[in-house]
């Protein structure tokens, strides 16, 4: 967890993300569910039901370098391409995955995190974009096929600019 905490505050010293965001992030990694789902009663039934996070994808400056870092720490074992183009890996955790990949200018980010749902197919992803943009229109959801995991996907931005992922809990 000091890897993610230095990262956070990291990410916040280069102006990547507001003091909100860094309190909010913070406060999501140290307090317990029950205490963050108390925030008054919920008007009504979620869009979709979040089962865990699915993986967090960072861009790292030397991809072997952190798979080995991440291999000795978490015991994490290499997985199949990161992206169709082959430029980074997935870390296979036994519920989950870190995704690694260096290609985007800046390093040492969280380029976006994966929310599991029950499950996840092309119709199924594209009914919960339309459902997620009519219910959330500045979210941009769209349904993308992914051709390195063969799985559907919906992605997003959060109203911070966040890149959220909602991914099959059945799949990649």
């Amino acid at each position: 967890m000091n890897s993610m905490v230095d990262s956070l505050f990291d990410q916040y010293d280069r102006g990547l993300m507001t003091r909100r965001n860094l309190v909010q992030a913070l406060a999501a990694l140290v307090l317990p569910t029950s205490t963050l789902a108390q925030d008054g009663a919920r008007a009504s039934d979620p869009i979709v039901r979040g089962l865990s996070v699915n993986h967090v994808a960072l861009t790292v400056s030397d991809v072997p370098r952190s798979f080995a870092f991440y291999e000795r720490l978490l015991g994490v074992t290499k997985g199949w391409p990161a992206t169709d183009a082959g430029t980074g890996i997935h870390m296979d955790l036994p519920d989950g995955y870190i995704s690694i990949d260096s290609v985007a200018a800046q390093k040492g980010v969280i380029t976006h995190f994966a929310v599991a749902v029950d499950h996840m197919d092309r119709v199924a992803a594209k009914r919960l974009a339309d459902k997620i943009n009519s219910e959330l229109p500045d979210a941009k959801a769209r349904d993308a096929y992914q051709a390195n995991t063969g799985g559907s996907t919906v992605n997003l931005r959060d109203p911070d600019g966040f890149f959220v992922q909602i991914s099959s809990n059945d799949g990649r």
